[in-house]
């Protein structure tokens, strides 16, 4: 019910699509028999008049009638899923890594109930985030691997100081403050980097394509900073649990 711009049954809606063609061929042969035929042509400014009606009529239940509401949550949904499965991975395609590896990604299974999981793999590092869109509230979260030994506070800090440059960048363009959370699950030791951003363009960021692009782009570049930059300072950002809201 949600899908169209004007709801009306499915029955009515062909009935009244059906009707309305047979309306224009009637009248069509009408006219085309009374060129050729002295005793109807009275029939033929009438059989005119009533094709232009009915075209114009059957253009607008075609337009109407058969258009989806771009406002609907089932029809933003859709168009979630098409950002999320589509536009995105074909993006994260175009991440190096430090050598300048293009990396392969492949995405999850839905998960967190906004989002996917993916991972960018190159001949030299690993990267698995969660990337979920709420409409337009963007979540990025990554796992890091904890080293053997290392004390909660110290591991923190050095996430919080090896990724100062790209959490930076993040911020300047309007990602939340990061959080960080350490934590052991199943025996994997790991720590949490949750990031958010509110587009908040002036347009429907789910309807309008540079929007769409630009956060894309943004995230592909962000991801791209956090994977070279775990190449050089020697951090893991992929474990065996795969990244997803604790």
């Amino acid at each position: 019910m949600e899908r169209f711009v004007v709801y009306l049954p499915r029955w009515l809606r062909w009935t009244l699509l059906a009707a309305l063609a047979l309306l224009v061929a009637g009248f069509s042969v009408a006219f085309f028999l009374g060129i050729n035929r002295p005793g109807f042509k009275d029939w033929l400014p009438a059989s005119v008049s009533v094709v232009q009606i009915a075209l114009t009529a059957l253009a607008y239940v075609l337009l109407v009638f058969f258009t989806e509401s771009g406002q609907n949550p089932a029809a933003l949904q859709r168009r979630t899923e098409q950002v999320l499965t589509g536009l995105l991975p074909r993006t994260l395609a175009r991440v190096t890594d430090v050598q300048g590896a293009p990396a392969a990604v492949t995405v999850g299974a839905p998960s967190g109930v906004i989002g996917y999981d993916y991972t960018l793999r190159t001949a030299n590092a690993e990267l698995r985030a969660w990337i979920g869109l709420n409409v337009h509230r963007v979540i990025v979260i990554l796992f890091c691997a904890w080293p053997e030994g290392m004390e909660e506070q110290a591991f923190l800090e050095r996430l919080r100081a090896g990724f100062a440059d790209t959490l930076g960048g993040a911020r300047a363009i309007g990602y939340d403050e990061p959080h960080f959370q350490a934590e052991a699950i199943d025996g994997c030791r790991f720590a949490s980097i949750w990031l958010t951003w509110d587009i908040g363009t002036q347009e429907d960021f789910l309807t309008h394509s540079p929007s769409q692009l630009f956060f894309a782009q943004d995230v592909a570049l962000m991801l791209q900073s956090f994977l070279r930059t775990a190449q050089r300072r020697g951090l893991r950002l992929s474990t065996a649990l795969a990244p997803t809201p604790l």
